[in-house]
């Protein structure tokens, strides 16, 4: 993602705005959301970074990367910044998803609230044995996975995620380049070579489990330093 960003010159300059700081908007975003429906009207960049363990130079640089929010002393309205980075994120309009790969995960996808308060609609499931998806609402219907050409429609199926077995990864996410799909998130511990035009994320969990116990030892080791 990109934002305009005035230098002192008075001239304006593309600035590349990294993964890492998009991540944690959206982690502000979350914690705008909880605190909105604790009904706590003001918070500040000191609170923001109390709850998410960094530190508020850091919340203020990232939030300066997308406009100005709040005022010196005063801090930030909870709702107008949350609805600030809703825009940013993409939050603000709906979004149109697609599993493929029922399963229980795909399960837990298809019971996520997180999901529906943030405009994303599943609208499709794709399944080897579509017979077995059960509790699914009206919006979402169930096909199988050898009718994935046919039946989506890139114009409203805007975002595929893929929640097969590793080696089946890849030709899935072939078959949806061909289609023009244009973003897929897919749960597998392996790259893969993403069409041109599509956006391709990985959420691998041994990645994340790596980085646990990492911490777990560091903390441990701390101990008996």
């Amino acid at each position: 993602m990109e934002a305009i960003k005035n230098t002192d010159k008075g001239r304006s300059k593309t600035e590349k705005i990294s993964d890492s700081t998009i991540q944690r908007i959206s982690i502000y975003y979350r914690t705008l959301n909880r605190l909105e429906k604790q009904a706590v009207k003001r918070t500040t960049s000191m609170s923001l970074a109390d709850i998410e363990g960094i530190s508020p130079v850091m919340v203020r640089k990232d939030l300066s990367f997308f406009g100005t929010f709040g005022c010196r002393g005063v801090g930030y309205d909870v709702q107008s910044l949350k609805r600030e980075l809703a825009k940013i994120l993409g939050f603000s309009r709906k979004w149109g998803l697609v599993i493929i790969g029922g399963g229980q995960f795909g399960n837990v996808l298809i019971n996520s609230q997180t999901l529906k308060d943030n405009n994303f609609t599943i609208r499709k499931i794709f399944d080897k044995e579509p017979d077995l998806i059960k509790d699914i609402d009206d919006q979402t219907v169930v096909y199988p996975l050898d009718q994935l050409e046919e039946k989506i429609n890139p114009e409203e199926d805007h975002i595929a995620i893929i929640a097969l077995p590793p080696p089946e990864v890849q030709s899935v996410i072939d078959r949806l380049g061909k289609i023009g799909m244009k973003a897929v998130l897919y749960m597998a511990s392996r790259s893969i070579k993403a069409p041109q035009n599509m956006v391709v994320m990985n959420q691998d969990i041994s990645i994340k489990l790596g980085m646990m116990t990492y911490k777990v030892l560091e903390k441990e080791n701390n101990r008996t330093a």
